[in-house]
C-alpha cells in the first residue's frame, strides 16, 4: 500500500486523514444498521446452536430477523474495533497535540491490535459466507432468493413477504 501513496512519508502523512474519512463513513453505516443489530434472546439461542449450522443442520435453528446472532456479533465487534482505532488514532496524531510518550506508545499498541482484530473479523465473515451456500450472492449483489431468506432468516422473510407459514 505504501507504493500506492508514493512512499513512506506520504503514507504517514495521509494515513490519519484517510482514517478520519473512514471513521466518519463507519459512523454513518453503524448508525444506519445499529437498530437491526440489537442482540435479542433469539440471537443468544442461535449462537448456542451455531455448531449445528456449522455441521450443516441448520433447519432447527431459531428464527432470525434480517441479521442472525453471528452477524450481530460481527457488527458490534467491528464497532468496538473502530472506536478503538479512532480513539487511539487521535491520541497518536501528534500534529495537533502532544501527549506523554507512554500514552502514545500504548495507543499505538491498542491501535494495531484493534486493526488486526477487525481484519480477523472480516476474514471470518468472508469465510462464513463461503461456508453457507447462497450467501456469496448476498455479499456481491445485495439480494438473496426467497428460499434462502426463508431458511436462514425466517423472521425477516415473514416481515418482508407477510408469509406466516
Amino acid at each position: 500500500m505504501t507504493n500506492l501513496f508514493g512512499g513512506g512519508p506520504w503514507t504517514r502523512i495521509l494515513h490519519p486523514y484517510i482514517g478520519v474519512v473512514m471513521g466518519a463513513f463507519f459512523v454513518i453505516m453503524a448508525c444506519r444498521f445499529a437498530k437491526l443489530n440489537i442482540v435479542e434472546p433469539r440471537d443468544i439461542e442461535w449462537l448456542k446452536n451455531v455448531n449445528k449450522m456449522i455441521d450443516g443442520d441448520d433447519h432447527d435453528m431459531p428464527e432470525q430477523g434480517k441479521y442472525n446472532g453471528g452477524q450481530k456479533l460481527l457488527f458490534w465487534g467491528l464497532v468496538i474495533g473502530m472506536l478503538l482505532i479512532v480513539i487511539t488514532g487521535f491520541l497518536m496524531w501528534r500534529a495537533w497535540w502532544t501527549l506523554p510518550v507512554n500514552v502514545v506508545r500504548a495507543a499505538s499498541v491498542v491501535h494495531a491490535i484493534a486493526a488486526v482484530w477487525m481484519i480477523g473479523l472480516i476474514i471470518m465473515h468472508v469465510y462464513a459466507a463461503i461456508w453457507t451456500r447462497g450467501t456469496i450472492r448476498a455479499m456481491l449483489y445485495g439480494t438473496v432468493t426467497r428460499a434462502w431468506a426463508k431458511q436462514h432468516h425466517r423472521g425477516w422473510y415473514r416481515k418482508m413477504t407477510g408469509d406466516n407459514d
